[in-house]
């Protein structure tokens, strides 16, 4: 695991004014949605709010966990001609500007295995990315990838597990004996996107994998709401904000504004990042 990614998870767990409840904050993007430069730009942005981890999503044709906004999110991009070598190339610009906080790609297995493994492997420790989440390769078939990973780069790269509610006790004690990175735990069964209620049945789930994992515990799908993150505080160490951030980034992209008001209303959303994890959510934020 990179330093960066060490430093930022620990970080991440100080209560602060700015995280009060000490919970970690990651957030997903498309990349390449709605081209590169803009994906750039609110990577940049993101990473000056604080969030403390970056999730980058490499666009692909058939992608079996993603619900609908991500799904539109990844047509957009690959509309734009965005593949795996234009994404890694963003990653490379993004580490110009920014050099402290991680980036993990989520991508399909099918784009890196085109692109040659250990091409890939190389390519991306370059480029600046500190991990990956895999959702299609299961923690336990993974393996030889993640030897072939440590041959190449030792421990510079971390591979990031998920784990659902279904998941079998044999996965989850295979995932017991890692000691770094951390857990991506699904706040419920099925694809992202939606709005997760986190009831108690996830809760109970939640505190079972912390008396059995010692790396962290990540929840995301659904998570879009202080309340659900001060609901989860009591259980996890931190949350993965996606399809809610994509959407409304969509939704700022469908409006014909001045450049200067676009900023702007960028600004908005990166408020109301930060504020899911310290205050109430207000939706409609005016632009002054």
């Amino acid at each position: 695991m990179s330093d960066r990614l060490e430093t930022s998870l620990a970080r991440a767990r100080l209560k602060t004014p700015m995280n009060p409840m000490g919970m970690g904050l990651i957030t997903y993007l498309m990349a390449g949605d709605p081209d590169s430069e803009t994906t750039l730009r609110r990577l940049t942005g993101l990473g000056e709010v604080g969030v403390d981890i970056l999730e980058l999503g490499v666009p692909f044709s058939d992608p079996i966990a993603d619900g609908s906004v991500i799904q539109s999110a990844g047509l957009r991009a690959l509309q734009q001609g965005i593949n795996l070598k234009k994404v890694l190339n963003l990653v490379a610009r993004f580490r110009k500007e920014n050099q402290d906080t991680p980036l993990l790609l989520m991508s399909y297995l099918n784009p890196l295995l085109h692109y040659g493994y250990d091409r890939f492997l190389n390519d991306a420790f370059t480029a600046g990315v500190d991990g990956l989440i895999l959702p299609d390769l299961p923690w336990r078939e993974s393996t030889p990838f993640r030897q072939r990973a440590y041959e190449l780069l030792q421990d510079r790269l971390a591979f990031i597990p998920m784990i659902a509610q279904t998941s079998r006790p044999n996965h989850i004690h295979d995932l017991a004996q890692e000691q770094k990175g951390f857990v991506y735990v699904l706040s419920r069964n099925g694809i992202t996107g939606g709005d997760a209620e986190i009831p108690l049945q996830t809760l109970q789930f939640i505190h079972s994998l912390q008396t059995v994992l010692s790396t962290p515990c990540y929840v995301g799908f659904g998570i879009q709401s202080s309340a659900q993150v001060h609901k989860l505080s009591q259980a996890c160490q931190g949350v993965i904000v996606g399809s809610a951030l994509v959407k409304k980034f969509a939704e700022l992209d469908s409006r014909p504004l001045p450049e200067q008001e676009l900023r702007c209303r960028e600004q908005d959303i990166y408020t109301w990042i930060g504020s899911l994890r310290k205050t109430p959510v207000k939706e409609d934020i005016a632009c002054e």
